[in-house]
């Protein structure tokens, strides 16, 4: 069975699933820490659409 790359749909590119961890890891990085999240969140946004692009 071949497997797809993930991809980036902001610009239609393939990414390896290592780098798009490495992009999660260093968003979680950058994150404020509040104390509670809402959908405005654009640190959350990204993890989530980057998330959403590895999952099997």
């Amino acid at each position: 069975m071949v497997k797809n790359m993930p991809i980036w749909k902001c610009t239609d590119t393939e990414v390896t699933k290592e780098k798009a961890e490495e992009s999660i890891a260093h968003l979680k990085d950058a994150c404020f820490g509040c104390s509670t999240h809402n959908a405005d969140c654009s640190i959350g946004k990204a993890v989530g659409e980057i998330s959403s692009m590895i999952k099997e």
